[in-house]
């Protein structure tokens, strides 16, 4: 019989190649998705959102994402859009009192750098409508909600006339989700399907359970539900083609143990940040995001030029070949986050 192994190996690598190829096709961008840190959902109804970009209130939030969608009811949605355009006018005639969030502040000046600022159109329809707003290029991007196979192509119309600069963020939140084959197809067509960068993956908790007749437990984390084994998929699926995701809210404001807990596997999974619904739970997240030194130190020696191929450092074996992305992941995060020293409280902020 002749030997086809070597066929397969050359299919199996040209595979290979097609991930890399994909994986250039993203778009880079000012930003890194850990700066989502916490994002807060604000009704584009609120008068106060203004304040809070310029950072006289909720002075410490990472992100905060202007939403016309789920927050807003259809009676009030011209009222939302009203009030965006003059949220857009106010910051236009005062875009130069504030930082853009990659900037260190500037220290002479005493100017804030404001969070990362998103809106969340209601549909594809709105987000075509959005993109003639005057002053629209102020924002850093989009979340788009319920983002599947079967509605991409109105997502892909609807971003047409945006800016290539701004970023997307489509949300995972429909029934279609529970398909692996569709998700597999979903992760090729993002690659192709906007000229923006898709700066992560927002999986939207609450709609997946809603799904599945379900409501969040009071008393388990979401990793422990079928929520949670979905999760674990959808990172199986769409981070091996270069995409980050975001960790769904914890809506319950009286169990702050079980919040840090779900923290703790958000962070080791590698989710790039956390949807809050209250300012109390900011600095929980910021603070689990916080890098160990210990950790730090390891990923500096895999990162370092002259690194051995494998070597024992801190009892551990570190391999550089296998570990240099999880190292790569570890410096971003901390450059946000900063460092905490192991079993201390404190942390040391880098920027």
């Amino acid at each position: 019989m002749p030997d086809k192994s070597s066929s397969l190996y050359n299919h199996t690598q040209s595979y290979a190649h097609l991930i890399t190829e994909r994986h250039a096709m993203i778009k880079p961008c000012t930003h890194h998705p850990y700066q989502l840190g916490a994002s807060l959902y604000m009704p584009a109804t609120r008068q106060d959102i203004w304040q809070v970009i310029k950072r006289d209130k909720l002075p410490t939030i990472d992100s905060i994402i202007i939403c016309l969608e789920d927050a807003v009811s259809h009676s009030d949605v011209d009222l939302a859009l009203t009030r965006l355009q003059a949220l857009l006018n106010m910051w236009a005639s005062h875009v130069n009192s504030i930082n853009e969030p990659s900037n260190q502040a500037d220290i002479q000046t005493q100017q804030p750098t404001r969070p990362l600022v998103f809106v969340r159109p209601r549909n594809p329809m709105m987000l075509q409508e959005l993109a003639d707003f005057e002053h629209i290029d102020l924002l850093d991007g989009f979340v788009m909600p319920k983002v599947d196979m079967y509605s991409l192509s109105n997502w892909r119309m609807a971003c047409q006339n945006l800016s290539t600069d701004q970023l997307l963020m489509p949300t995972l939140e429909t029934a279609a989700l529970f398909n692996p084959h569709h998700n597999q197809e979903l992760a090729i067509a993002f690659k192709e399907a906007f000229s923006q960068p898709i700066f992560a993956l927002r999986i939207g908790g609450n709609d997946l359970f809603a799904a599945l007749r379900l409501r969040r437990p009071k008393d388990s984390i979401i990793y422990d539900t079928p929520i949670g084994t979905l999760i674990y998929q959808l990172l199986g699926c769409f981070v091996p083609h270069g995409f980050y995701l975001t960790a769904p809210v914890f809506e319950y404001l009286d169990q702050p143990m079980l919040f840090m807990k779900e923290l703790t596997r958000d962070v080791s999974l590698g989710l790039v940040g956390k949807t809050v619904i209250h300012p109390s739970q900011i600095a929980l997240v910021q603070q689990a995001y916080c890098v160990p030194l210990s950790m730090l130190d390891e990923a500096q020696a895999i990162l370092h030029s002259e690194a051995k191929a494998v070597f024992k450092y801190n009892n551990t074996m570190l391999e550089p070949a296998t570990h240099r992305a999880w190292a790569h992941e570890v410096v971003n995060r901390s450059e946000v986050f900063g460092t905490i020293n192991d079993g201390n409280s404190d942390y040391k902020p880098l920027l």
